[in-house]
């Protein structure tokens, strides 16, 4: 991560969890994100877990170990989880041993960085995981991207995919398993009486032949 990317975090991490996850809007993001996460992580596995970019320890109660470039973000998480190892360093060069981890995942980090870099990611997970280990993350959908005419003026948030550069992304290191959509419609902005049933249909409808055109694609890979 470069340090323009890690300075920013650095500065925002004091109120990062209220600012971005205690509206309307990251309450819904974390709550789906949790619904994938709990069909994909069994916490109670005698496993070996990373969370990449683990900021402030949001999602890292799934995990056995965490990584984060930002000092100050990865402070608030080793408060957060004192049972967690944690480590500062680059996710392009975490210094982890090979084959160390049985998942790696990571959530809201491969879309801040250039294409470039996260080919770096992808070449030290596949380093990380042992043979069958799994892979998970999330980005933004290019296909809902294009469809909404979206334009991007800054880093943060600027990378999006869509299956096809996963794939190419993974050719001959990764095997693509599964895919899950979060947010296909804005339930976050409805009054809250009819959130709760509006989201069983917006995750039907995010996790249907529709998912390419969620907000966010949440893809896991296995290691070959």
């Amino acid at each position: 991560m470069g340090n323009e990317v890690v300075d920013y975090y650095n500065s925002i991490a004091e109120d990062y969890d209220e600012s971005r996850f205690g509206n309307s809007y990251g309450r819904f993001i974390d709550a789906e994100e949790r619904r994938i996460l709990d069909k994909l992580i069994d916490i109670n596995a005698d496993s070996n877990r990373l969370e990449l970019a683990c900021g402030t320890g949001r999602l890292t109660n799934y995990s056995t170990h965490g990584l984060d470039a930002s000092e100050k973000m990865i402070s608030h998480a080793k408060e957060r989880h004192p049972d967690v190892e944690f480590r500062e360093a680059s996710a392009c060069d975490t210094g982890y041993a090979d084959g160390q981890f049985d998942l790696v995942y990571t959530f809201h980090f491969l879309m801040h960085i250039d294409d470039q870099t996260v080919k770096e990611v992808f070449e030290e997970v596949h380093r990380l995981l042992r043979t069958g280990g799994r892979f998970i993350f999330d980005i933004p959908s290019k296909k809902r991207r294009k469809l909404l005419h979206h334009k991007q003026t800054s880093w943060h948030g600027a990378t999006a995919m869509d299956k096809s550069d996963v794939e190419s992304l993974a050719a001959g290191r990764f095997k693509l398993n599964r895919t899950f959509g979060i947010m296909m419609l804005p339930v976050h902005k409805l009054p809250v009486s009819l959130r709760k049933p509006l989201t069983r249909m917006d995750y039907a409808l995010a996790n249907s032949f529709m998912r390419r055109y969620s907000s966010y694609q949440v893809y896991e890979l296995i290691k070959l």
